[in-house]
Order: structure tokens, then C-alpha cells, then sequence
């Protein structure tokens, strides 16, 4: 989500955005951080839902907190388009945030809870690996993938189209390359994310005030990986 950091009062292009070094250096620990604690609270909810038939039960039985959890991510989302301000402003980023990652991992749960407890753990083994591949990749690549959003978008919305195809006709293939795109795309979008974490030579960064913007835009970044790969292994074991 690189347009999350863009606002009309900054302009991120080749500048430093950052008094020094340290300043770096603890912006990316504290994303980092805010990044892992909403994993963890995203797995341990995933987890409770996966594991428990009652869990399961009752969210089967009131799937509105589905359609809420919904409505509320997306809300929040066109906020970190249109709204960056509010992400910059305690406390309110920090509600926003945590809305956010309760709406998700209801939401993440109520997918995860069709597929067997082995090929979710599954899932988040092979998420993790990608991970931690893509951050070093991101990390000591020569080039910048932080001016890519236009053609992250194009593929965004191939993959749009794609979803409104398999709507109407189901095919195994195209659910395969349905999948392996998905997981290309949001690939190159945590790279992108992670670039403009470290700053520096990169052409677009985030603001030091932005920690809770880039921190969303990673998290989010992996909750889709984790998606898109669940629904592959489950493709390939049916």
C-alpha cells in the first residue's frame, strides 16, 4: 500500500525525511514492532477459531460480525488513502489500528476456519519463509521497486478481474493462476513496503510520523500472502 504514505504535505521523493540514522533506526523498530504484536494477536485469534468447534459454531451462527468486520476494514482503508492525517494523530491511530486488526482476523478466521488445522499451519510456515525472504531481498536489492504503483495497480486489477471470472466459471487452472498471482503481486507490494520503511536511497518513504501507516500497509501486505497460499495448498490437496 505505497499510497498510504503520499499526502500533499510531504514530499517523499529523494529526501531524507529523517533527522539521522538512529531516527531510522528506530522507526523501523518501532514498525517492526507494532507489525509482530499485530500478527500475533491476528494468529492467536486465527488460532481459537481454527482449533475450537465451539469458536467455530458460534461464528457460523452469527456470520453478521463477518459482514461488520468487513465494512470496517474497508472503511479504514479508504481512510489511509484519503485520511493519512488521523494515522499521525494518539490516539486515534492507535483505535484505527486495532479496529482494523479485529476486523481482519475475524475475517481471516472465518476463511481459514473451511480448510484443516495442518494446512493452516502449513499456510503460515511457507508465509513466514516469504517473509522473511522478500525482507532481504528488499533489503539489499540494488534496485528501488518503490515508484512501481501504477503497475502494482494494473495487476491489481487483473487480479480483480479475475476473481469476477471465477465467479461464474471455476476451473482448476485458473484458480491455480489465480492464486500464483495473487501471491506475485502482494510479493512485490511488501517489498515496496519494506523499501520505503528503510528510506534512504529509495525514491519513495515513509514520514517519521507514518510508523502506524507503514506498519498497516506491511501487515496487510502479509495477511494477503497468508490468503492467497492457504487457498492454493487447500487447491492442491482437493
Amino acid at each position: 500500500m505505497p499510497c498510504c504514505a503520499q499526502d500533499s504535505t510531504h514530499d517523499l521523493t529523494y529526501e531524507n525525511v529523517f533527522e539521522d540514522k538512529s531516527t531510522r533506526r528506530s522507526f523501523i523498530m518501532k514498525v517492526c514492532l507494532i507489525t509482530a504484536c499485530m500478527l500475533l494477536a491476528t494468529t492467536a485469534i486465527l488460532a481459537i477459531f481454527v482449533t475450537n468447534e465451539d469458536a467455530k459454531s458460534w461464528l457460523y451462527r452469527n456470520s453478521w460480525i463477518v459482514i461488520v468486520a468487513i465494512a470496517a476494514t474497508l472503511v479504514i482503508l479508504i481512510m489511509c488513502c484519503y485520511c493519512p492525517f488521523l494515522f499521525r494523530k494518539k490516539p486515534i491511530n492507535y483505535i484505527l489500528l486495532m479496529i482494523f486488526v479485529a476486523g481482519e482476523s475475524i475475517l481471516i478466521s472465518f476463511i481459514s476456519m473451511r480448510y484443516l488445522p495442518s494446512q493452516v499451519l502449513m499456510a503460515i510456515g511457507y508465509t513466514a519463509l516469504l517473509v522473511v525472504a522478500l525482507a532481504l531481498f528488499a533489503r539489499f536489492a540494488p534496485c528501488d521497486f518503490t515508484g512501481c504503483g501504477p503497475y502494482l495497480l494494473i495487476f491489481c486489477l487483473v487480479l480483480f478481474v479475475m476473481a469476477i471470472v471465477m465467479f461464474f466459471y471455476r476451473s482448476f487452472w485458473l484458480l491455480i493462476l489465480f492464486c500464483s498471482l495473487g501471491i506475485l503481486v502482494f510479493s512485490l507490494y511488501l517489498v515496496v513496503d519494506i523499501q520505503m520503511m528503510i528510506g534512504g536511497k529509495h525514491k519513495n518513504q515513509y514520514d517519521e510520523e507514518d510508523y502506524i501507516l507503514a506498519a498497516l500497509s506491511i501487515y496487510i501486505d502479509i495477511i494477503q500472502l497468508f490468503y492467497y497460499i492457504l487457498l492454493l495448498l487447500g487447491l492442491l490437496d482437493e
